[in-house]
């Protein structure tokens, strides 16, 4: 569900921290309407696009925007009149949008026809992320306001750069693709290592946020003797001083929790399942039997056997009804993804390599991503299989078990 909050704030802090340290120059109300237009125009765009299978060309176009506005446009335009500033910020924000729909497509918040519990809290996490982004800039803005223009300027120019690094990364990705420019080792080493550091990017966002909230905090008034600036003065500049001091915990509480996200994501919710490990089975009387009484804890019990070639044939036996006695024992690969192999959480199986949930009583059947199917008899004690119909599925699993147990 993290996954949610963290596409809001990868693919929109950027953004939000350049339009704030802009606020000199850019009335909220131009970037309200600015923004609220581009977002608009960005979902409408890749809906259209997504429908007629146009989803790479509007990448690669609104890339490419995006650094051209970076570079130049923003530059060029901001301040000669509100007309301009809401069209410019239209168009980055637009492209931004576009960005944050690529990155969430394959997590989509109303999948079902039905509202259930995780769509809600998915929507929650989702409205979080949106809800501090607009707290951070309202925030930012105000200490743009009181920034000198040399520390705004290193501030914009840094925020822009490493955007524009990141839109370069995959505008170049996608370019390639197309053959429209060089493919060769080095350029595409550099491209990945951009597209890799790009998606860490929100943690340097949150780092100058930091900085510019030091900065602030540093030019804050000086608390001066009552005796010497009178009480009312005092008394404004206590409560000027509270308020910066309050504005900053909220924002230092936002970034706290923001990377605490950040961090559960990156280190745990986005890492793929692991498969269990297999327990190696050698055949009696040229079988294999599986005790059936093992699966009454309905869990995935996985085996493999190794063949004379070395390769490690993976099985596992599952229990397709919870409460009632109905085993299965089928091959640990798929024909569409391979053989990474399948995992057991809760009520569902699921392919690890392609994420899809498998509802367990189709297991045992062909086609799809169901696991392959096997051979097998239940004489209502055991699953048991022959040799041979586990030795036909060697060419299913890529892994080779060398002598010792080396692979």
């Amino acid at each position: 569900m993290s996954v949610y909050f963290y596409h809001v704030l990868q693919s929109f802090l950027g953004i939000t921290l350049y339009l704030a340290l802009w606020s000199k120059k850019v009335s909220p109300k131009e970037v309200s309407l600015g923004s609220l237009i581009g977002i608009i125009f960005a979902f409408a765009s890749f809906k259209i696009a997504d429908d007629f299978l146009n989803t790479d060309e509007l990448k690669t176009v609104c890339f490419t925007i995006a650094i051209v506005s970076l570079i130049f446009l923003h530059f060029l335009f901001l301040a000669r009149s509100t007309i301009l500033n809401i069209a410019v910020t239209a168009l980055l924000v637009f492209c931004f949008g576009v960005y944050y729909r690529v990155v969430s497509y394959d997590f989509p918040l109303f999948s079902g026809e039905l509202l259930d519990t995780l769509s809600i809290i998915s929507f929650g996490f989702t409205i979080l992320g949106f809800f501090i982004i607009v707290f951070i800039y309202l925030f930012l803005r105000n200490i743009a306001l009181a920034l000198s223009n040399k520390i705004l300027i290193f501030l914009v120019a840094l925020t822009a750069i490493l955007m524009i690094l990141n839109f370069f990364g995959l505008s170049a990705l996608e370019m390639m693709r197309f053959k429209l420019i060089d493919t060769s080792a080095q350029f595409l080493s550099i491209t990945a290592m951009l597209i890799h550091y790009g998606s860490f990017l929100h943690y340097g966002y949150c780092g100058l946020i930091v900085v510019a909230l030091a900065l602030y905090l540093k030019d804050m008034p000086a608390l001066s003797q009552k005796e010497s600036v009178g009480s009312i003065v005092y008394r404004k500049t206590k409560a000027k001083r509270e308020q910066i001091k309050f504005g900053i915990k909220c924002v230092i509480a936002a970034i706290l929790l923001s990377n605490a996200l950040f961090l559960y994501y990156d280190l745990h919710a986005s890492r793929p399942p692991k498969i269990s490990d297999s327990k190696i089975l050698e055949p009696i009387n040229g079988e294999f039997r599986i005790p059936i009484k093992l699966l009454e804890d309905d869990d995935l019990h996985r085996f493999a056997y190794i063949n004379e070639e070395g390769h490690k044939i993976r099985f596992f036996a599952i229990n397709r009804f919870k409460g009632k006695t109905s085993p299965v024992v089928v091959f640990d690969a798929c024909m569409i993804c391979g053989d990474m192999g399948y995992v057991k959480k809760g009520d569902e199986l699921i392919c690890i390599s392609c994420n899809v949930r498998i509802f367990l009583p189709s297991v045992g059947r062909a086609g799809g991503c169901n696991p392959i199917p096997l051979v097998y008899e239940n004489d209502g004690e055991y699953l048991i299989i022959s040799l041979d119909e586990i030795k036909s599925g060697a060419n299913f699993f890529s892994e080779i078990v060398k002598e010792g147990g080396a692979k």
